[in-house]
């Protein structure tokens, strides 16, 4: 069988078609299963045989997305996205499909404009969110836990780096040799090439940004936590 994932491919090609293959390689040890893996029109195609081929596509989709389909998407279901692209009276998100996100559900996160918003969320193209299909298919909805998700982290005490484009390996390299290891408490992945830096209470997030930025030519957006 041969899949479609979610997940797009951008920046290096190399490098997130090595990062696919590491996880497949974990996660596919152990059971009856051989794969190969392609891009086309930058998305990935998984190509499966074995027994536990299903196993298998249904480990990809979960960690991945599987693109919804136009014509068959159902409002109000979570689907897995990511935002697509971000004006400044626009945000867009792809879940196998691209649609505006509708006014309400900006509102949801404060006022000002959708340029506005994304900046105060650290929103970049590339993150992985999850939304639902407006009632009239015309647009898209933030998820209740994509939106509280958000502000749980607006409340903190911490600033979040999102870094799109970068493996963890290569976020952890770059803190490293700029010295910030102590800085922050960890970098966790939100997707395939997606991760977030979580700083420590002192430190400044945009500050990280102008350190590490030049040895990681990567889309990065800030979160600033509001109780620093």
């Amino acid at each position: 069988m041969k899949i479609e994932l979610l997940q797009p491919v951008y920046g290096s090609e190399e490098i997130a078609v090595q990062s696919l293959k590491a996880y497949a390689d974990s996660e596919f040890k152990s059971l009856d299963v051989s794969y190969s893996v392609s891009v086309q029109k930058g998305r990935f195609f998984v190509s499966l045989d074995g027994e536990d081929s299903e196993l298998c596509e249904n480990l990809l989709y979960s960690q991945f997305g599987r693109p919804a389909d136009k014509n068959s998407a159902v409002p109000g279901v979570s689907y897995k996205g990511y935002i697509q692209a971000i004006e400044p009276d626009s945000i867009t998100v792809n879940i196998g499909f691209a649609l505006p996100v509708s006014i309400s559900s900006q509102e949801a996160l404060g006022a000002g404009s959708a340029g506005q918003i994304a900046a105060r969320f650290g929103m970049i193209p590339y993150l992985p969110v999850t939304a639902e299909l407006s009632s009239d298919s015309g647009s898209l909805v933030f998820t209740k836990e994509q939106i509280d998700l958000w502000w749980t982290w607006k409340k903190s005490s911490t600033d979040r780096i999102f870094i799109n484009g970068a493996t963890r390996s290569q976020i952890k390299a770059a803190l490293q040799k700029k010295g910030h290891g102590r800085d922050v408490y960890g970098v966790e992945k939100l997707g395939l090439t997606e991760c977030v830096v979580v700083c420590k209470e002192k430190t400044d997030g945009p500050g990280i940004v102008a350190s590490v930025g030049k040895l990681l030519p990567s889309q990065m957006g800030v979160l600033i936590g509001s109780k620093k």
